[in-house]
């Protein structure tokens, strides 16, 4: 055993006999992504989605209840509203966002509510103060951001999309319609990502309609809002099923001449197998097929587990579209 593997199994010992002090870390660590993943979309909204907002130049929309907060800021605006923009975006964001976390405290879990609040004040909190502190002015003047909207749609989703993934990590959300599409992925156990597009689609579709009524001369620039905002939200949308693997399944087949593999895998992992009895081509000898479907986050530690059992068993994993029937995912605390 390496050096690193023994100081890392004395940790894992150490805090599985020291129950709050594990607790506690595992509370500052989802602490961290709350503010990373809030910050992180703060970053893009303020330099990347709304750069120079109230000059005039074309944004885009992010979808969900940020994107319905620009619907409301981009009609203020239109009505000679003159209130500060990120100010009314921010609080827009936080008011949509309340009975949204009612909803998730009730029907997805009371940790994922309670750091998606934390995330969703930040969130609010960031968007206000980062144009106010100077940080976002240097990079909305940089030139390869103001001159290119395609690096612009692309640096947002970018950045929009590894925000919501990082969140997705901890098993709580960047607030808004994560928590409706969080709450559907885990009733359908599919993909979080293609529920967002769905929903942020109607938003675009909102936004694009506000513009050309503001300016009806000025159709290019609402059609050209949806076609680079559709791409951010794409972009976006492929990063978090790329990252978030929580939903994700994989068929796993493992031939083994163990007779105990089987056993030890189901006291490891909560799913179920199917073992079959098998024969070896060459050597004739008999072996163990055993069938098993794990989520894709499970499959390192379902080959580690085997390699222990039997250092000569052959593993084959093949990722999954859609599994139905009774297949355990642990729920969201």
């Amino acid at each position: 055993m390496k050096k690193s593997e023994k100081i890392k199994k004395k940790i894992n010992n150490y805090l599985f006999d020291h129950l709050h002090l594990r607790n506690w870390l595992n509370y500052i660590w989802l602490f961290i992504l709350a503010v990373a993943s809030a910050f992180l979309f703060a970053f893009a909204f303020t330099c990347f989605v709304t750069p120079a907002v109230d000059s005039g130049d074309m944004t885009l929309v992010t979808g969900g209840v940020s994107g319905l907060s620009q619907n409301i800021v981009q009609i203020v605006r239109l009505c000679g509203g003159t209130v500060n923009t990120y100010t009314l975006q921010s609080i827009l964001y936080f008011a949509f966002n309340v009975p949204i976390l009612i909803f998730g405290f009730i029907c997805v879990g009371k940790k994922f509510t309670v750091y998606t609040i934390i995330n969703v004040v930040l969130t609010s909190v960031f968007i206000s103060l980062l144009p106010d502190v100077g940080f976002s002015q240097p990079i909305q003047e940089a030139a390869v951001i103001s001159n290119s909207m395609l690096t612009r749609t692309l640096f947002a989703g970018i950045c929009i999309g590894t925000s919501a993934a990082i969140a997705f990590k901890g098993d709580f959300s960047c607030g808004g319609m994560d928590v409706i599409t969080y709450y559907f992925s885990l009733r359908k156990s599919t993909s979080v990502g293609q529920y967002m597009i769905l929903v942020n689609g109607i938003i675009i579709t909102l936004y694009a309609i506000v513009l050309f009524a503001g300016n009806p001369s000025d159709y290019p620039t609402a059609l050209l809002s949806i076609l680079f905002s559709i791409t951010e939200i794409l972009v976006s949308s492929m990063l978090i099923d790329a990252i978030n693997t929580r939903n994700k399944k994989v068929q796993v087949q493992l031939i083994s001449s163990s007779d105990y593999l089987v056993d030890i895998l189901l006291a490891y992992f909560p799913h179920g197998a199917t073992v079959l009895n098998g024969k070896g081509a060459y050597s004739g000898s008999e072996r163990k097929v055993i069938y098993m479907i794990v989520s894709s986050n499970e499959i390192k530690r379902v080959a580690e587990v085997a390699r222990k059992v039997d250092p000569n068993v052959f593993i084959a994993a093949t990722p999954l579209q859609q599994v139905y029937g009774n297949f355990f995912i642990k729920p969201v605390e």
